[in-house]
């Protein structure tokens, strides 16, 4: 069986996956040459990527987005999925919103070499509302060969929004699904890299990359031409980010010594290599595509190796 897996979010992107094996995978941003490539506020007739490269019969499609509606987007989900399976000539096809944080943690399962671990997902903007108005942003998911099963997941309230200010913080917990429930109107990982490059003066939400490298010169003996309010705020977002993630693995450690990072979050370098020297008993693993382009091959691998099994 041939399975393509389509990640239809932001960074589109498509995975050929076949008798266990991942078999090709590209980046629609190569074809197009555009980055940061949002399909919701894209107009386009196919993706280049299955246009040049799928020239065979697709069995399924798999398709994973962090979950779109018109009332925020000129284009849904289904809309775009309308598109492409056209293009494809309307082949079978998978789609549930809801597992975008379960294909993260598939894709990151699938490169390690762990017969099982204990998988954290931090996501950038939070995936789709589980729990109107709520996003989940943070979860821990337990994986092996046969089963995957999240025990923890973190939503956030889209009211404490970017720009707020003196929010009141709550949160709350509730047991529902078989797993933990963590409501807050915090801002976690990605997103608040997001709302801290805003409130900095960055173009877009998409300069995490920038305030990771400013944070490095927080703790330099020596002063550069740089704007140190900026360099200050880079380095507390660094700093709470990773303080947040330390709560996520000391949960999860207690499921696993294998630890699984997966997630926009975890494209941080800096702290990633912290994580592994504060927690040495640890086995840390860090998806290779840890951002949403690798949910098109978490997507077909999970409905290859795990739903059709149920």
């Amino acid at each position: 069986m041939q399975i393509l897996g389509v990640n239809i979010s932001h960074n589109p992107s498509i995975c050929v996956y076949e008798n266990g094996k991942v078999k090709k995978f590209y980046n629609e941003e190569r074809f197009i040459l555009k980055k940061n490539t949002q399909l919701s506020y894209e107009p386009f007739e196919l993706f280049q990527s299955i246009h040049q490269k799928i020239n065979f019969k697709i069995d399924t499609v798999c398709y994973a987005s962090f979950g779109r509606n018109r009332a925020y987007y000129p284009l849904s989900d289904n809309d775009i999925i309308n598109i492409l399976q056209k293009q494809l000539n309307f082949p079978n096809y998978y789609f549930n919103e809801k597992e975008h944080h379960l294909y993260h943690a598939v894709s990151s399962f699938y490169f390690s070499e762990f017969d099982e671990a204990a998988a954290i997902v931090v996501d950038g903007g939070g995936a789709c509302k589980f729990y109107i108005p709520y996003e989940e942003i943070e979860s821990i998911y337990l994986i092996n060969n046969k089963k995957v099963l999240p025990v923890y997941k973190h939503q956030t309230n889209e009211r404490a929004s970017f720009d707020a200010e003196n929010v009141v913080s709550f949160e709350s917990f509730e047991y529902k699904h078989g797993y933990l429930n963590k409501f807050s109107n915090k801002l976690m990982g990605g997103a608040l890299f997001t709302a801290t490059c805003k409130k900095n003066g960055f173009v877009d939400g998409n300069d995490a990359g920038k305030l990771m490298g400013l944070a490095s010169y927080a703790n330099c003996d020596k002063k550069y031409d740089l704007d140190y309010n900026k360099v200050n705020a880079a380095q507390e977002t660094q700093q709470k980010t990773f303080n947040d993630t330390c709560l996520l693995i000391d949960r999860a450690k207690g499921y696993s010594k294998n630890i699984l990072l997966s997630g926009g979050y975890f494209l941080n370098c800096s702290n990633n290599f912290k994580y592994v020297k504060k927690y040495p008993e640890l086995n840390f693993f860090v998806d290779p595509i840890p951002h949403d382009p690798g949910t098109a091959i978490g997507a077909a691998i999970y409905y290859d190796n795990y739903k059709r099994r149920i």
